[in-house]
């Protein structure tokens, strides 16, 4: 029996984590879920992932943060950060600081789908 990959999903946008989650859940993945980067950090502490998908601009702990909190994390998982057009700068930092790849917001469910399935493998 092959067993099914986990992404934790964070977002403090609620449409956003029921669009990916389903997205995700579509593809064969588990999906966890959190708010803002202090919640995704406390579901690392008890939860094993295959990958994060994490927007970076959050109240509470935006995504660059817990971002350099995961890389601490050994292994860390890939992540696949995630922002507004108008945010690219923000993008290519948060690449320069460990995140495997990036989504522009409003996400393109096909980009979705073939980064999740190429970079969370």
């Amino acid at each position: 029996m092959k067993i099914r990959k986990c992404i934790l999903v964070v977002d403090d946008d609620k449409d956003v984590l029921l669009f990916l989650g389903d997205r995700l859940n579509a593809l064969g993945y588990d999906v966890l879920t959190a708010g803002n980067g202090t919640e995704g950090l406390e579901t690392l502490q008890s939860q094993s992932v295959d990958g994060v998908l994490l927007d970076l601009n959050m109240p509470v702990m935006g995504g660059m943060t817990m971002l350099e909190k995961l890389r601490n994390l050994s292994p860390m998982p890939p992540v696949i950060v995630m922002s507004a057009n108008d945010h690219r700068s923000e993008l290519l930092k948060a690449i320069l600081n460990g995140a495997i790849d990036f989504l522009i917001k409003p996400i393109a469910q096909e980009e979705l789908v073939s980064k999740s399935l190429r970079l969370f493998q």
